[in-house]
C-alpha cells in the first residue's frame, strides 16, 4: 500500500469515528437537530441578505455621491471655457 492510500484510508477511517461519535453523543433527537440546523440556515440567509442590502445601498449612494461630482465637474468646465 502506498503513501498516499494509507492517507485517504487514515482520512475515511477518522471521518467515519468522528460521525459515528457524533451521532451517539448528540445531545439532541434527529428531528430536533434537523429543525435547528433549518433554523440557523434561515437566521444565517437573513442576516446575509440584510447585509447583501446594506453593503448595495452604501455602493449606491457612493455613485451617486460620484455622478454629482462629475456633473459639477463638467458643469464648471462648461462654465470656465463658456461652452
Amino acid at each position: 500500500m502506498n503513501t498516499t492510500s494509507k492517507v485517504i484510508t487514515g482520512f475515511l477511517a477518522g471521518a467515519s469515528l468522528g460521525i459515528l461519535t457524533g451521532i451517539l453523543l448528540a445531545p439532541n433527537s434527529g428531528k430536533k437537530t434537523r429543525e435547528q440546523i433549518t433554523d440557523k440556515t434561515k437566521d444565517l440567509k437573513n442576516r446575509m441578505v440584510g447585509t447583501y442590502d446594506d453593503v448595495k445601498k452604501a455602493y449606491n449612494k457612493e455613485v451617486e455621491a460620484l455622478l454629482n461630482t462629475g456633473k459639477s465637474g463638467i458643469d464648471s468646465l462648461k462654465s470656465t471655457l463658456k461652452v
